[in-house]
């Protein structure tokens, strides 16, 4: 037996979805997940063309270097690109098999909704990149996270990477991702919600921790002549 996959009607209708899936496949959720694909590589790279998190580049514009320059902007393209397909590759499968492991629900099941929760946090990154295209400037911290304020008062910036992965998104997803489960495994109860914060936790560190190596002192040597500019 078949149903239809629409994700606007299950985004919020969690308990006809998972009353669904007891038995039956999907129609169209293929089309679903490289929708998603498509609109996380269009958001990234209009967020890399904008240029968010192109930084490293503006030396090269104002020293003249046009055809390198003109490079490494397809290249920091492509590589955004490239981000944007990991990123939501990791959220769709790579969570839902750690989830999987963690509390023995189908894997399949599991992604169906990190579909589902990918989506609200591609939802977040595009509202953020909206406020920075409406104020006309980019900063190194979300404005819908813990970052900003962390930023005022501590000094330490793996602290204040780390805050700034606790976000309004990390909450919607905590929540939804625990009721959904809930309903997939009645019996689970308080030990649930600690191993979805839990797993939160250890992200937000991971990409902490990714956030402190000098990506952009690495490029420039790599591939810069290995010489730095005074």
């Amino acid at each position: 037996m078949f149903f239809d996959f629409k994700f606007w009607r299950f985004l919020l209708n969690q308990r006809e979805l998972t009353d669904r899936m007891e038995g039956s496949a999907m129609k169209g959720f293929r089309w679903r997940v490289a929708g998603l694909f498509l609109s996380a590589a269009v958001l990234y790279a209009l967020m890399d063309m904008w240029g968010i998190g192109t930084r490293g580049l503006t030396p090269i514009a104002v020293t003249g270097g046009e055809e390198t320059f003109a490079l490494r902007r397809i290249l920091t393209l492509l590589a955004a690109i490239l981000l944007s397909v990991l990123y939501t590759a990791f959220h769709v499968y790579g969570v839902a098999f750690i989830l999987h492991k963690l509390t023995n629900v189908e894997y399949r099941k599991l992604v169906v909704l990190q579909l589902f929760v990918t989506a609200i946090l591609l939802l977040e990154k595009a509202v953020i990149f909206a406020i920075f295209l409406i104020s006309g400037a980019a900063t190194p911290v979300s404005p819908l996270s813990f970052g900003p304020l962390a930023s005022t008062f501590l000094t330490y910036p793996f602290l204040i990477f780390f805050l700034n992965q606790l976000s309004v998104g990390t909450a919607l997803v905590v929540a939804y991702q625990f009721r959904f489960i809930r309903q997939l495994l009645p019996e689970a109860g308080r030990s649930l919600l600690w191993i979805l914060l839990g797993l939160q936790v250890l992200m937000a560190l991971a990409v902490s921790l990714y956030g402190m190596i000098p990506a952009e002192r690495l490029f420039t040597e790599l591939f810069g002549g290995g010489g730095t500019v005074e």
